[in-house]
């Protein structure tokens, strides 16, 4: 005889599977505390190296209403860091997060500045 799942016992797999996704948030390298992050408004970046183009986001569409704003911008942060010190950059230059509706995402440029 073969087993069919019920509603229940599928409705329930569902939504642990769910709930486990909800945890998937980048955090910081600990080697990242150091990088600065600036607004298009902040510093002039004359005097800097650009190291490259960065895209930094968090949240899906099956998980944003389980995950904080707060944890999801924090999220595209941390993730904005960990690219930045992969190449070599210690400040990371933000233009204005681009607006969806299920995660936040920033597109940054990675630059090497003088101390």
């Amino acid at each position: 005889m073969k087993y069919i799942p019920s509603f229940s016992y599928t409705k329930s797999l569902l939504l642990i599977m769910i709930i486990g996704l909800t945890g998937c948030i980048t955090t910081p390298n600990p080697q990242t505390e150091a990088i600065a992050i600036l607004w298009s408004e902040q510093g002039d970046m004359d005097v800097c190296e650009l190291k490259g183009t960065l895209v930094g986001s968090q949240g899906h569409w099956y998980d944003y209403l389980f995950i904080s704003n707060k944890d999801l911008t924090q999220g595209a942060l941390n993730q904005l860091r960990n690219e930045a010190i992969t190449l070599g950059a210690n400040t990371v230059y933000l233009y204005k997060p681009k607006a969806f509706a299920t995660s936040v995402t920033f597109v940054a440029n990675a630059y090497d500045c003088p101390n």
